[in-house]
């Protein structure tokens, strides 16, 4: 495994990877109960795992993925990158979709939202240069956004009867006769996803680790979620089919 350089922000890495990693576990547990019938993981449909436990790990990777978007110097040829992974995720959900008889449609998930917000924020980093405009000020425009998004999800309840396949990416889809996978609209998570582009302008300027006096037993412990977090996209990618074929070779061979 090659060396992790001194600067690097450690805590940033291992929180990405932790979050993944919960979230790669959540995709099992509901595949088990719901794509094959398994009554197990009943806690899925609790009030505290859907309004708690669940939301506090995609904000975690969200607000952390905006961080780690302010140390890169070339956001507008990743955002591209990531929303053409995005679309052929789209695809390639549909074709399986078709072919399996089962709905694992992913219209709008979570790759969609970070390459949208990736983009947005090269946008937002583009303009500052060009305009000469001070930080505080760039700042500020990051600060209205935020109060922008997470306010719109107040409203979105009263426009549910005017969704539609435009409107989708915003959180007011059509109505469907099947349940979309992952479904991550813009409203309100873009706004995590800015809330961390902003704590990384004022926290990590430097694009150094806030903890460069860590202990070595902290690194050690989380190193196996770092080298997650250091290779999110692919994991996250990869994971669900490679899980879904896995669970359907059990299926087959009688042993789920």
């Amino acid at each position: 495994m090659p060396a992790v350089k001194p600067c690097r922000a450690f805590e940033l890495d291992a929180l990405r990877g932790l979050a993944l990693l919960l979230m790669v576990l959540h995709h099992l547990i509901f595949d088990l109960r719901y794509v094959f019938g398994l009554p197990v993981f009943a806690f899925q449909e609790t009030r505290w795992f859907i309004y708690f436990l669940q939301p506090l790990f995609l904000n975690v990777f969200l607000v952390v993925s905006g961080i780690c978007c302010t140390f890169s110097r070339s956001n507008t040829r990743r955002g591209l990158r990531l929303l053409l992974v995005s679309m052929a995720l789209t695809a390639v959900s549909y074709l399986v979709s078709t072919l399996t008889g089962q709905a694992f449609y992913i219209y709008f998930n979570v790759l969609h939202l970070l390459a949208l917000g990736i983009l947005l924020y090269a946008w937002l980093t583009r303009a500052e240069r060009r305009r000469n405009r001070s930080q505080a000020r760039a700042d500020l425009l990051l600060l209205l956004a935020i109060a922008v998004v997470l306010g719109a999800a107040w409203l979105l309840p009263f426009f549910a009867e005017h969704g539609s396949w435009w409107l989708l990416p915003l959180g007011l889809p059509p109505k469907l006769d099947y349940a979309m996978a992952d479904y991550l609209p813009l409203v309100p998570w873009l706004g995590f996803f800015l809330v961390g582009t902003l704590i990384g302008r004022r926290v990590y300027q430097d694009r150094c680790s806030a903890f460069p006096g860590a202990p070595a037993w902290l690194r050690a412990v989380s190193s196996p979620f770092a080298l997650l977090g250091r290779h999110s996209l692919i994991i996250y990618v990869l994971h669900q089919p490679l899980m879904l074929a896995l669970l359907y070779g059990l299926q087959a061979l009688g042993l789920l």
